[in-house]
């Protein structure tokens, strides 16, 4: 599984047995604010948005579906009907397991385990030891990949940043696939900007897998698709790649992006409702193409800084919508992600590890499954830090450990212990069972510094951020050589007409 290998308790096996991944999953919904009646609530508004609101536009190939019952036109908008909306919620496919490339793991997200990793678009990167953002670079979105690859907490690879050296659309997201399918085994999350980009990249899947069918029977890519554009407006060529995808087996990630008090309402529960409807509209429109087809539903509303309009991440505001977005996921029982760790620090300081830490655990905390931006966002998901993975790698191993499921039952033998110690030695550290839980029921940090006082003034330099930069220099300076033959690369190349000297240049 992870590091936390050992004797588990009963009550954690029967959460988290049937994961084989190697990063720990552990179930989630622990936090749960809302009664069952507020989710009724909410889902009767969610079904008026869809029924009776409606969206503006329809993209081409859903008007087959136009009649009376599946898309209803009223008053030139285009709704759902009440009887689609429930049909699909009771037989869309929640049993979705996206693989590594390796086939040997997966991250199941059928019965409530929750995961981190990483996400975004940054179109900057933080050189620390400058103080400054520069663009980032193909060679940059190389070494994320290289570094989440070798973190033990962090179970995807959602691509964190743009290559603003490669100005072609279609080339940047080829690029962006291959540079991180190549430098990390770990499931891969990335996105096109055009539907005719879905088919060379499902290609280049296929090659990888050793043909179609072993790519549709275990995916280890998945397409991030911003299909909406706040408030209710389907976006018509972000949903042919949802379409496109569905058809090429590519698991969807169904997100939606809105701000509250900007394209969502400023209430928190009118902008769960929307926010909400929105992203089933993508489990419907997949669901009408596809009933098998793997969605996971990304609702996402994010809080906006009303006195100057940008994005306020990292609040408690933000926290709390995306603990609500994720309990109604959780309701519906629908595979979803949510975004969290969207600081709005500039670096790797206090800020950004409080407001990290806050909006991460809550997130996990209340049913989502996957947490994107987990790991190395900065600036309001403007800029990514390397040195961040490193810490949030760190941080969400702690998030994890606060969640570990316990074994009331096992109490006997603990007060059979505790009989013979005060009997004994009058303490537990001779215990065999101490000596055994030492290395399975605690988590040590790697980075994070436990110091005396004393000992801190002498090594004052011995932080948890110095700490990182060593372990990830550790890591970037070690030999690289794709898990990818240099006979797929070969072909790669020739097939779709790139150049992977970026690659084939650090063999």
């Amino acid at each position: 599984m992870s590091r936390r290998r050992g004797s588990r308790s009963r009550g954690a096996q029967e959460s988290i047995e049937f994961d084989n991944s190697k990063n720990l999953g552990v179930f989630s919904n622990s936090l749960n604010t809302l009664s069952e009646k507020d989710k009724a609530e909410i889902h009767a508004g969610v079904q008026h948005i869809l029924s009776e609101i409606g969206f503006e536009q329809l993209p081409k190939f859903l008007e087959s579906f136009i009649d009376n019952k599946t898309i209803i036109r009223k008053n030139n908008r285009f709704c759902f009907g009440l009887g689609l909306i429930d049909q699909c919620l009771k037989s869309f496919n929640n049993k979705i397991l996206l693989h590594q490339q390796n086939l040997e793991n997966y991250l199941d997200l059928s019965k409530g385990n929750v995961y981190f990793g990483t996400g975004g678009a940054a179109p900057l990167i933080l050189d620390y030891e400058k103080k400054i953002y520069r663009p980032s670079l193909g060679k940059d979105l190389l070494n994320a990949a290289r570094v989440v690859d070798r973190l033990d907490n962090l179970s995807f690879f959602s691509r964190p940043l743009v290559l603003t050296d490669i100005a072609d659309p279609h080339l940047m997201d080829i690029y962006t696939a291959v540079i991180s399918l190549s430098a990390t085994n770990k499931h891969v999350m990335t996105s096109v900007a055009n539907s005719n980009t879905v088919k060379p990249l499902a290609e280049v899947c296929y090659l990888i897998a050793g043909g179609e069918d072993a790519f549709r029977r275990s995916p280890f890519l998945s397409l991030n698709i911003n299909f909406i554009i706040p408030p209710l407006r389907l976006d018509t060529e972000a949903c042919e790649v949802m379409r496109e995808s569905v058809k090429y087996g590519i698991p969807v990630m169904a997100n939606v992006f809105g701000q509250r008090g900007a394209s969502s309402p400023v209430s928190i529960v009118g902008s769960v409702c929307q926010t909400i409807a929105e992203a089933l509209s993508g489990l419907l429109i997949c669901w009408l193409l596809d009933p098998d087809s793997k969605v996971i539903c990304g609702p996402r509303a994010m809080v906006t800084d009303l006195r100057t309009g940008g994005m306020a991440g990292g609040s408690g505001e933000q926290a709390q919508t995306t603990s609500l977005l994720s309990q109604m996921m959780h309701y519906y029982k629908i595979p979803n992600s949510s975004i969290a760790g969207a600081s709005d620090s500039n670096i790797p300081d206090y800020q950004a590890g409080y407001e990290k830490a806050l909006s991460i655990a809550t997130s996990a905390q209340s049913g989502a499954n996957l947490v994107t931006q987990a790991s190395g966002m900065l600036s309001g998901l403007m800029g990514v830090s390397l040195e961040s993975f490193v810490l949030d790698n760190e941080l969400c191993g702690s998030i994890l450990s606060s969640m570990r499921s316990i074994d009331v039952p096992a109490l006997t033998d603990d007060l059979e212990s505790i009989r013979q110690v005060i009997e004994g030695d009058k303490h537990f550290l001779g215990e065999s069972d101490t000596l055994k839980r030492m290395s399975t029921d605690f988590d040590y940090p790697k980075s994070a510094k436990r110091l005396s006082p004393e000992l801190w003034m002498k090594e004052k330099d011995n932080t948890m951020l110095n700490e990182a930069r060593k372990n990830l220099e550790k890591i970037l300076s070690s030999n690289f050589r794709s898990h990818l033959s240099p006979e797929i690369l070969r072909q790669i190349e020739t097939d779709f007409g790139i150049n992977l000297d970026l690659i084939n240049g650090q063999n």
